[in-house]
């Protein structure tokens, strides 16, 4: 991977061949769970991102002839704000429970670092209720995000799950409801700063100083054993109503992906989960390697039940929804080898060209075999046979079509495999399902 500007990655074409022949992967796998595609503008009124974002991380649009124009356009920083939007406008045409996926590039300001950028795609699929939405589609999303990412065969990943009544209980007993959100927000960063760091941060934040202990006891949930032995621990807790709906809540969806076969190793409770966006409401979760500790989370999401509300619309659509961290996973997947990436070319058949005069010959061959569904090349420079073989070498494209003017003229051609030497003569006025078991043979 390349990159022209800071934060903004580019592939090289094999490159970007894996990284499309995975998107296509988990589309394939959204739509098998019934989703729809749906696209939104790269641009939001910025007042709209401001709902639920950062002011610092929002990329403002201007006109560059007009320095004295506002910011009043903004590119968009994830892909759940402007689909909360787009619900709210579309409500009357759509059909709930709403399920769409989109798969888009987003942008944030921010310092670019390993496997953080300012330009990357977000693989997201939600769904969205009119008014209600069942708890159920909570563990669906993760199953379906489980699934996917198996598939394409991830190294070892578990997901950690949680659920921001959890938090928002725990922490109303011990600091001032205006100091709430940056609790949990410290919360979230716990991992990416110093023991030391988020002990004076939460100190700061604490109506009582003494209470950081209870903080560090509620948040080391791994040294509390299985997930039913966690539950039951939270479950014995009096903080409040929200908590114990919290825990409710997070019982409901356990047991579900539990049945649904996720194990204590796929599956984990953290307390100490918070994902820093503040839209969330119920359920969070985060995906990430079991032992890869350079890349973040490479898949997450969560429970939204007033997005809509909080972008002035007075009726409520709740929804849950994750994103598949697909910026990240690539890059990861072409260090560790897991991917082939010596395929330069998206043909799996070049058709060499041996005769000029014969050139309209070759490009009608041509479309014979891409109507049986093969992606054909056709070479048409004109260079020698051995340099449109060393062409195809390079470019990964393991069959080529060979045919000078004697074997046109008797209706023939050869079909050679460059890595096997193995090739076979076919007949190219009947060029059907015999010719494609022979093609599908060499493939």
């Amino acid at each position: 991977m390349k990159a022209n500007i800071s934060g903004f990655p580019e592939f090289l074409p094999n490159e970007q061949i894996v990284f499309n022949r995975i998107l296509q992967s988990i589309k394939d796998h959204f739509e098998l769970y019934g989703f729809v595609p749906m696209e939104t503008a790269a641009v939001e009124k910025v007042d709209v991102l401001l709902a639920k974002g950062n002011d610092n991380e929002i990329y403002g649009l201007y006109r560059l002839a007009d320095k004295s124009s506002k910011k009043d356009l903004g590119l968009r920083f994830d892909l759940t704000v402007p689909l909360a939007r787009y619900v709210s406008q579309n409500a009357g045409d759509l059909i709930f429970p709403f399920k769409r996926y989109q798969i888009a590039p987003v942008w944030r300001g921010e310092r670019p670092q390993y496997g953080r950028y300012r330009q990357f795609y977000q693989c997201d699929v939600d769904i969205v209720g009119d008014g209600t939405l069942s708890i159920d589609h909570d563990a669906e999303i993760i199953s379906l995000v489980t699934w996917a990412l198996s598939t394409l065969r991830v190294p070892d990943f578990h997901t950690k799950i949680n659920n921001r009544k959890i938090l928002t209980g725990f922490f109303s007993q011990l600091v001032e409801p205006n100091k709430l959100i940056d609790a949990i927000r410290l919360v979230d960063k716990s991992d990416k700063i110093s023991p030391e760091e988020f002990e004076s941060g939460m100190i700061e934040l604490l109506n009582n100083e003494k209470d950081f202990s209870k903080v560090k006891t509620f948040l080391e949930t791994d040294k509390r054993g299985s997930m039913e032995e966690i539950l039951n621990w939270l479950q014995s807790l009096s903080l409040g109503d929200e908590f114990a709906q919290g825990v409710e809540e997070l019982s409901t969806v356990v047991q579900i992906l539990r049945k649904l076969g996720l194990s204590n190793e796929r599956l984990k409770i953290s307390t100490k989960l918070a994902r820093g966006l503040t839209y969330y409401t119920g359920t969070i979760f985060e995906t990430v390697f079991d032992d890869i500790k350079d890349v973040g989370s490479i898949a997450g999401g969560g429970r939204y039940d007033d997005l809509t509300t909080t972008l002035g619309n007075s009726k409520k659509y709740p929804g849950v929804g994750a994103t598949i961290g697909i910026s990240r996973l690539v890059p990861k997947f072409i260090e560790l080898g897991m991917v082939t990436v010596d395929k330069k070319s998206t043909a799996d058949l070049l058709i060499t060209v041996q005769d000029r005069s014969l050139v309209p010959y070759y490009m009608k061959l041509a479309n014979k075999f891409r109507a049986l569904g093969i992606k054909t090349e056709t070479y048409l420079q004109d260079k020698p046979l051995g340099t449109q073989l060393t062409y195809a070498n390079k470019k990964g494209i393991n069959l080529v079509l060979i045919a000078n003017e004697m074997e046109i003229l008797d209706s023939k051609a050869i079909i050679r495999n460059l890595k096997t030497r193995e090739q076979k003569v076919i007949r190219t006025e009947f060029i059907g399902n015999e010719v494609k078991q022979i093609f599908d043979s060499f493939a």
